[in-house]
């Protein structure tokens, strides 16, 4: 089988190893899968792929917490045992969309090295401009990135050394691609207002001490937060809650109008007045009052009880009606 021969442009390289192209160049390449990164599976997707095939690398849109793409090459031994026979490439903005059964594309290479005649080799591919990732002895940085714009884009292995064996031909390579996530998580606030309260009056809304919008998923870095929410209106909230890696947590805070509360606790048959006004205290025990003062007044029978309150925002009183038969033990 007669093989495109890549060597002189490995040379071409070899002063200015990472390459990128202003401009699309015609591309023939054969896809032997796609992969889909996201945030949601952190293990990435594993991929077989042989002698002159490549991969596709997709990246699903609204991905905050995926700062690079990591891809993993794991060797066979007849490809280490003969080094230097094969070189990657990565190609974005593939035009047209990726496909099995095509070969024809265009696109921009923004890199073709070698690939070391090792076991395990990896590659990490910056996504972002504030990501935190660095190079390590087991993974090379490219120095460049590789936008959501840029996507889909093709991980490549080119021959490049003429007279490849039989074995180095049907040799096949397992890769990995995952996302490499930012220390960050979400979170998703959602606020109940009481009937009626959501037009009426404002929220602040904190965030371990500091106000926020939470009108959006916020992102925050993993671990322990506290959430806050004040209002002239409703009654103050807090939570604690915990942020993991490249998750969104949802709360939902319910909030409680500041309007003082009166619960009624008498027999059925009493006769409840406040402020001179019967409430019906057998279906409704429980009732909002004005702030400032009141009077309430219970009755049952000739027994009757009168007791001045002032209410207070956010507070809850209780009106109780109790009566008490005792019997007593005396000397004659």
């Amino acid at each position: 089988m007669n093989r495109p021969h890549y060597l002189g442009a490995i040379l071409a390289l070899a002063c200015a190893p990472f390459a990128s192209s202003a401009a699309a160049e015609d591309l023939r390449a054969l896809v032997a899968g796609v992969a889909t990164v996201s945030s949601d599976n952190s293990e990435g997707v594993r991929l077989t792929m042989g002698y002159d095939e490549s991969i596709a690398v997709l990246l699903q849109k609204d991905s905050p917490f995926v700062q690079g793409i990591e891809i993993e090459i794991k060797s066979p031994q007849t490809v280490i045992a003969a080094p230097g026979g094969f070189a990657y490439e990565l190609w974005r903005r593939i035009d047209p969309s990726p496909d099995k059964k095509r070969f024809a594309y265009k696109g921009e290479r923004i890199i073709m090295q070698p690939l070391p005649a090792r076991a395990g080799y990896a590659i990490q591919i910056p996504v972002r401009a504030d990501h935190s990732l660095r190079p390590t002895p087991y993974a090379t940085l490219i120095p460049a990135i590789v936008e959501q714009k840029d996507f889909p884009f093709l991980f490549r292995l080119v021959p490049i050394s003429k007279g490849a064996s039989a074995e180095v031909e049907s040799a096949k390579f397992q890769v990995r691609v995952r996302p490499l996530l930012t220390d960050e998580g979400a979170l998703s606030l959602r606020l109940r207002y009481p009937e009626g309260g959501a037009e009426r009056y404002p929220v602040s809304v904190t965030v371990d001490d500091r106000k926020v919008d939470a009108a959006s998923p916020l992102l925050l870095k993993a671990g322990q937060h506290r959430l806050g929410v004040s209002s002239e209106a409703y009654r103050d909230e807090s939570r604690s809650f915990a942020v993991e890696q490249g998750k969104t947590i949802e709360l939902v805070v319910e909030l409680q109008d500041t309007t003082p509360v009166l619960v009624v606790e008498a027999p059925d048959s009493a006769v409840v007045t406040l402020d001179g006004v019967r409430v019906d205290h057998v279906s409704k025990p429980s009732m909002t009052v004005e702030p400032g003062d009141h009077t309430a007044a219970c009755r049952i029978g000739d027994y009757s009880l009168t007791r001045k309150f002032t209410a207070y925002r956010g507070k809850t009183y209780r009106l109780v009606l109790e009566i008490d038969l005792q019997v007593q033990e005396g000397q004659q």
